[in-house]
């Protein structure tokens, strides 16, 4: 019996022995594989920590990028709306200056085309005035300018000459002037006192109260000058009481209207 228990007892044992060998090598093969997989895992929680972190920056970044963004839109919008503003104002105001500046052409136009009218006028009008009214208004004579200088000269300046003359003009047509100067009547030259009354007439007596006559405007061009010793006794008369060194009384001297 016991040769025949032997045997099997034998096998059993191999049996048990294979088979303890063979689960602990599948139980080894479990934990090695368990602890691969445990570490894939890890590492892979660790970069996906590590992503959501750097995801978590980036979306901050991001963030504050477009909040930047729409702050910068928002003021160049702003900036825009002002300009397109700005803009609009200055159409409308370059609208309302060009319809001025239109209404100022005009004027300018009209001012100089009589500003021509009054220096022609004052040109032609000048060879019938007396020297020694020419004398005082020289100045404003030789500021007029000449055709080819007019587009050159503003009409501003022009019109002032204009004025400072027609000023002189009436305040010498409305007064009687006294003049002393070189008068040359009959081929004589001598230097005599004159009294213009206006532009209309005048009387001239020299320094020895003999040389004497009176003046008026020529037809053509200049003054005519007429000596008469006549008249210098009354002529003395009249340039004293304009000097006032005697009383004013009537006196009676030829005279005569001239159109020139």
């Amino acid at each position: 019996m016991q040769g025949l228990y032997k045997f099997p007892l034998k096998q059993l044992t191999a049996v048990a022995t294979f088979s303890f060998a063979g689960l602990y090598s599948l139980s080894a093969d479990v934990v090695k594989d368990t602890q691969h997989v445990l570490s894939e895992w890890i590492s892979l929680e660790k970069q996906i920590s590590e992503e959501k972190s750097e995801w978590i920056e980036q979306k901050e970044v991001l963030e504050n990028s477009i909040e930047f963004m729409e702050t910068e839109i928002a003021s160049l919008e702003e900036i825009i709306k002002t300009a397109e503003e700005t803009a609009s104002a200055g159409e409308k105001k370059r609208a309302e200056l060009d319809d001025k500046k239109a209404v100022l052409d005009e004027s300018t136009d009209d001012i100089t085309a009589a500003v021509d009218s009054y220096e022609a006028k004052i040109k032609e009008l000048s060879a019938t005035w007396p020297e020694a009214f020419k004398d005082m208004i020289s100045t404003f004579l030789k500021r007029m300018p000449s055709e080819e200088d007019k587009e050159t000269t503003a009409v501003t300046v022009r019109l002032q000459n204009i004025v400072a003359i027609m000023t002189q003009y009436d305040k010498f047509q409305s007064v009687v002037t006294k003049d002393t100067g070189i008068q040359d009547v009959d081929g004589e030259t001598r230097e005599v006192t004159t009294l213009y009354f206006g532009f209309a007439y005048a009387y001239f007596i020299d320094g020895t109260g003999e040389y004497a006559g009176y003046g008026y405007p020529s037809v053509s061009e200049g003054w005519e000058w007429v000596s008469d010793a006549s008249l210098a006794e009354d002529i003395g008369l009249l340039v004293a009481i304009y000097d006032r060194a005697t009383d004013a009384k009537f006196i009676g001297l030829p005279a005569k209207i001239v159109t020139p």
